[in-house]
């Protein structure tokens, strides 16, 4: 019989204006918060440090726009696979306005290399991994990014990659995070670290239940809340998965800051080793800033635009498993990302020609 486990305790209600929350605004606050840790470690350039903060940056962008990839890593099980579980690209435009939230699916299938296809949550680890073996995740992430580039149409200035297994340590550290469930949901089907073979099936897996309302979760919780697949209530499909990785991000980064925990410097310490092994970003310390700062500017969540590339959009759809090897995948309509690329365009310059976009 599968393991129940029932997070219901210590629940409290939150308004729905409190749950709101953009998840590309959101990821950016934290990759922006990351940063700050990360340098206040480094105490024998404190010069450098406060130069980087008060001196004015300009972010990347492309026809008045800044594009950033967020990869949430798979890496658990021990399996050395490193697989992107989540795949969402955020637009803003440089003023803070107009914000739209791109999501991937895993499944997309992509061509990876000459005579070579795949999923697109396989791009990372294929463009990282090296002929002797070892990896180099800047290269897996700048792969991923220009294969997703591709299948998007638009350019990408920027990346952050964050590993949910790695983020276990950080929740430890701070003691625990809030975190507000929007819905009650179930998982029956949650597999069990190390019994993915079990002769037994129902020893696979275990049961998860969530209450609604705002709660405090251990590691293990919310790690299990943020990586769950097959939840009910409307919690099965991956933009409510990615919803949820939101919440605990937030949770993260909330907590850090209401501890006063940079103030600490054994916890700085502490937290920037564990943040080096669970979050890579090509952006600098004054564009973590100013990236913080623009989507601070974001309030009016309900005006998020998002695309969802998956069979409803009609822009893929499931092809016969026969012609790919059995494999559940997802390819473009018309054969070619054309319509993708057209929708996109169309989602981030609303009533304006190519012409007038570019001469923003």
């Amino acid at each position: 019989m599968n393991r129940q486990i029932d997070f219901d305790k210590g629940v409290k209600r939150r308004s729905s204006r409190g749950r709101r929350a953009i998840i590309a605004a959101g990821i950016l606050a934290l990759v922006a918060s990351v940063g700050i840790i990360l340098a206040k470690v480094d105490l024998l350039s404190p010069i450098s440090f406060v130069a980087q903060l008060v001196s004015p940056t300009q972010l990347k962008e492309t026809d008045g726009r800044v594009n950033a990839l967020i990869l949430g890593l798979d890496s658990r099980g021990g399996t050395g696979l490193l697989n992107t579980d989540t795949i969402l690209v955020g637009s803003l435009s440089v003023t803070g306005e107009e914000p739209v939230l791109i999501s991937v699916p895993r499944d997309f299938w992509i061509s990876l290399a000459p005579y070579s296809y795949g999923r697109i949550n396989s791009a990372y680890s294929v463009g990282g991994t090296q002929k002797d073996g070892s990896f180099d995740e800047g290269e897996g992430a700048e792969f991923a990014k220009g294969k997703i580039e591709g299948v998007l149409g638009i350019p990408i200035h920027y990346f952050a990659v964050i590993d949910f297994e790695g983020f276990k340590e950080v929740i430890e550290t701070v003691g625990g995070v809030e975190v507000c469930v929007e819905r009650a949901f179930d998982d029956y089907s949650y597999p069990v670290p190390g019994h993915e073979s079990d002769p037994i099936i129902s020893r696979r897996y275990e049961h998860l239940h969530f209450n609604s309302g705002c709660q405090l979760m251990d590691e293990e919780t919310a790690l299990k809340y943020a990586r769950s697949r097959t939840g009910t209530n409307g919690e099965g499909n991956d933009f409510a998965r990615v919803r949820r990785q939101q919440n605990v991000i937030m949770g993260v980064k909330d907590k850090i800051f209401s501890l006063n925990l940079l103030t600490d410097s054994g916890k700085i310490v502490k937290l920037y080793q564990q943040f080096s092994k669970s979050l890579r970003t090509n952006m600098t310390l004054g564009e973590l800033k100013r990236a913080l700062e623009i989507a601070q500017k974001v309030v009016d969540f309900a005006q998020v635009k998002s695309l969802v590339l998956d069979p409803d959009s009609q822009l893929v759809y499931h092809p016969d498993p026969a012609s790919y090897g059995g494999a559940y995948v997802l390819v473009p309509t018309g054969g070619n990302y054309e319509k993708i690329h057209s929708a996109i365009r169309g989602l981030l310059f609303v009533g304006k020609t190519d012409a007038e976009a570019q001469s923003e």
